[in-house]
């Protein structure tokens, strides 16, 4: 198995046809078909499924691509670790993360890094874990920062919680249920709900109600996206439940009232999540580092808020 050919499979599966990859590689059509025909003679099972539109991978081809794609992730992180370590502090991070944990750590962790280190690259994708938990386990992405729930006995990765979070319930400015003191006087009510696709926070919608013996909330709005909720709340009667930290994002808080209910609504903690079995790059590690102690500040603020 040769390197180019790791590079070839790869090419081919993200471009969807031979002609698209070898234009993107750069090299001949005819030189990508050979090196994905010797691969597959190699491992005796076809990689790809030839059709007019193009080439799509099989399910063995699935296999070789996962193991590819680590193969590939594994030796950039190589040159770039090697180039740091004699000083060259230039290369890519990769982090993914919540929005909420964005809007809470993201400026001073990236103001920070990037004062210390200009030449590097910093790319964030915004998800919840579950979308990305391949990507973070085949070296993609660096690390997650974001709600987690403990995996348990086995897991490829290893957490570290920053802080206990809770979540809010709001509305539009002027709402008739805006001084509710009680979820119980808004079981009548409409809500829109933010379709996380994440099992550590998919409950904390539902659980308030639950646990106080109550209806659950009338749903009768699901988005993806969390300025699609607050558009939909600021414009509505509708309500929604968030984390408390989604009105120091960039957005006009005086759209909304936060209705103050006496009933804690917890939300999943947020946490720093990465491979146990893969280190940094010391640029990762530095960045790593510094969403830690954002998130540790963030977390004894919020205490000694609480407390007053």
């Amino acid at each position: 198995m040769k390197l180019n050919q790791i590079r070839d499979i790869i090419a081919t599966a993200d471009a969807g046809s031979l002609r698209a990859a070898a234009r993107h590689l750069g090299v001949t059509q005819p030189a990508i078909t050979r090196s994905i025909r010797e691969l597959e003679q190699e491992l005796g099972v076809p990689l790809f499924e030839r059709h007019q539109f193009g080439m799509q991978p099989t399910a063995m081809g699935q296999v070789m691509l996962r193991r590819a794609r680590a193969i590939q992730e594994e030796l950039r992180r190589a040159r770039e670790e090697i180039g740091q370590l004699k000083g060259e502090m230039t290369g890519d991070v990769r982090v993914a993360m919540s929005a909420i944990a964005t809007f809470a750590l993201m400026p001073q962790a990236v103001r920070a890094f990037r004062n210390a280190h200009p030449r590097a690259v910093l790319k964030f994708v915004e998800s919840f874990y579950q979308p990305i938990e391949v990507q973070l386990l085949n070296g993609e992405i660096d690390f997650f920062v974001g709600p987690f729930a403990d995996p348990g006995r086995g897991s490829r990765v290893t957490s570290e919680t920053l802080f206990q979070n809770r979540r809010i319930v709001i509305a539009r400015k002027g709402h008739p249920l805006a001084g509710a003191a009680s979820i119980r006087q808004l079981t009548g009510a409409e809500w829109v709900k933010q379709a996380l696709h994440d099992r550590e926070s998919e409950g904390d919608f539902d659980r308030p109600f639950i646990q106080h013996g109550l209806p659950q909330p009338k749903v009768v709005m699901h988005t993806t996206s969390a300025t699609a909720t607050l558009l939909a709340v600021a414009n509505s009667d509708l309500l929604t439940s968030v984390p408390r930290q989604i009105l120091t994002a960039p957005i006009s808080a005086d759209l909304f009232d936060v209705i103050l209910v006496r009933e804690d609504i917890a939300a999943a903690p947020i946490c720093l999540v990465r491979r146990i079995d893969l280190s940094l790059t010391p640029l990762a590690e530095y960045l790593f580092d510094l969403f830690r102690r954002a998130g540790l500040r963030y977390g004894r603020a919020a205490e000694e808020g609480a407390a007053t």
